[in-house]
């Protein structure tokens, strides 16, 4: 079933209205689609409705409903997807085939200035006047961005910190771009992360032009081509991409 509830979260000097599906994303896609709401309103597990559109979406037949109650029946339905203040969901892929069955992964962009709570690995984006930093994967299967598994007990900053050492380079700023979340009910006895959340976080880092460092610079123009199977990529295709207006922040 489709719900809304009623426009009261502003945003951009207007109120905003909450659209979701109990049933399924695709339910929610669909609808979206017929009644005109742009793909670029999904949030993940909702899109956002301006107050204008408030009342064709509900005589296109989406249910008006308090937004406690929308909330309640998301988080029931299981389609609910939790995050952060100043985060967004840029993509939610359900049954991916790298996770066992009946996982999920999040891509998650953030201005958080802290690493998401299970944390277990941290990438950098390295971004140099040549291009990203990438490194080869120890699977042979191409090129990925610099990581570290925290160790026992590590800050994410501190594993940064050891990675870009690991790199050749000095100590440098770095903030959080987003991260992958692994959902996982039912591990199988190949899954190595905690469960049933473990995330990912990439950091981006600007590189000091003299500095030397370990791996390659992939340029602009082939970093589509050699990255996009990454499933951190997302983060770097949307950057700069500053979202839809409201969130579900209760």
């Amino acid at each position: 079933m489709l719900l809304i509830d009623p426009p009261a979260w502003p945003a951009y000097g207007r109120l905003w209205s909450h659209l979701v599906s109990d049933t399924s994303i695709e339910e929610l896609h669909d609808f979206a689609a017929r009644a005109g709401i742009p793909r670029r309103g999904f949030e993940g597990d909702h899109y956002d409705v301006p107050e204008e559109r408030y009342a064709a979406v509900v005589a296109a037949g989406a249910e008006p409903i308090a937004g406690r109650e929308l909330l309640k029946r998301l988080r029931d339905s299981g389609l609910r997807i939790p995050k952060r203040k100043h985060e967004r969901v840029v993509v939610s892929t359900r049954e991916p085939a790298w996770l066992p069955s009946g996982s999920r992964a999040d891509v998650i962009a953030s201005r958080q200035d802290s690493a998401p709570p299970m944390t277990v690995l941290v990438r950098v984006a390295v971004h140099g006047v040549d291009g990203l930093l990438v490194v080869p994967r120890p699977d042979g299967d191409g090129v990925d961005l610099p990581s570290r598994t925290l160790a026992a007990g590590e800050a994410p900053e501190d594993a940064v910190d050891a990675l870009l050492n690991e790199l050749g380079m000095p100590s440098a700023p770095h903030s959080v771009l987003g991260y992958v979340r692994n959902v996982v009910r039912q591990p199988d006895a190949h899954y190595p992360w905690p469960v049933p959340f473990a995330c990912f976080t990439v950091y981006a880092v600007r590189a000091p032009e003299s500095a030397p460092v370990t791996g390659e610079w992939c340029p602009a123009p082939e970093q589509q081509e050699r990255l996009a199977m990454r499933h951190w990529w997302p983060l770097m295709s949307h950057l700069g991409d500053s979202g839809s207006a409201a969130g579900l922040h209760h």
